[in-house]
């Protein structure tokens, strides 16, 4: 008998805790009724005014990477813009492509092309240079070759000037020796010099150098007929031999 007045009290305490379960469950649900009831008019509104361009309503708002059923992706939506592009590009010049779209090896390669178009138009540009420099080389070249041309034909017209003058001097002399006596002419060309004479004798006309020769004396006589023989037998430098 003493164990059910125990029990008792336990059991109205317990009830009394789930009755407040109860309650509680009941309250937040009266609760949420009325919350939902307030706001509906609101959502009504908000139903009928046109949402603004950069924000969406909440329950219209998705993950970033989850697109709506029967919708392109992003990539397809950038892919056809920019075929679209292309194709209209034409009219209006061509639209730059944004580089974050491009992937590792796309931009590693682009900037190789980068690279390789510097290196070629440096190459371009020492090539340039190098014909520059080569132009001018050219120019001073055939500036030095005209300028030797000149002084090629100064030198030859110097040559032919005093060789002129020298064959008249000869000419002169021989002139004089044929008009003189044998025996003073002989006198004259035991004292002369070999080279000398050797251009004057040859000039002389034979009948008038036998008669000199027979009064030179026997040594210098001698002397002049081996060079004179000396002279007719050694080839001509200029000539070609003959095969």
């Amino acid at each position: 008998m003493l164990s059910i007045p125990r029990l008792l009290p336990v059991t109205i305490l317990a009830a009394l805790l789930l009755l407040t379960v109860k309650l509680g469950g009941i309250w937040d649900g009266v609760s949420r009724l009325q919350a939902g009831i307030g706001t509906a008019p609101v959502r009504a509104q908000q139903a009928q005014q046109p949402a603004p361009a950069n924000q969406q309503p909440a329950n219209q708002q998705q993950p970033a990477n989850q697109q709506p059923a029967g919708q392109p992706s992003t990539n397809q939506q950038n892919g056809a813009n920019q075929g679209g592009t292309g194709q209209g590009g034409a009219s209006s010049g061509g639209t730059a492509v944004d580089p974050i779209l491009f992937s590792r090896s796309e931009i590693e390669l682009l900037q190789e092309l980068s690279r390789r178009r510097d290196e070629l138009d440096q190459r371009e540009q020492t090539l340039v240079q190098k014909e520059g420099l080569l132009a001018a080389a050219e120019q001073r070249i055939d500036k030095k070759i005209a300028e030797l041309d000149a002084i090629r034909s100064d030198i030859e017209g110097l040559i032919k000037k005093y060789n002129e003058q020298e064959e008249a001097e000869v000419q002169r002399l021989v002139k004089i020796y044929e008009a003189m006596k044998p025996k003073d002419a002989a006198r004259i060309f035991d004292q002369l010099d070999m080279n000398i004479l050797l251009q004057v004798v040859e000039r002389m006309a034979e009948r008038r150098v036998a008669p000199i020769l027979a009064d030179m004396s026997p040594k210098r006589a001698n002397e002049l007929t081996a060079e004179i023989a000396s002279r007719r037998q050694m080839p001509d430098l200029g000539a070609q031999p003959t095969q």
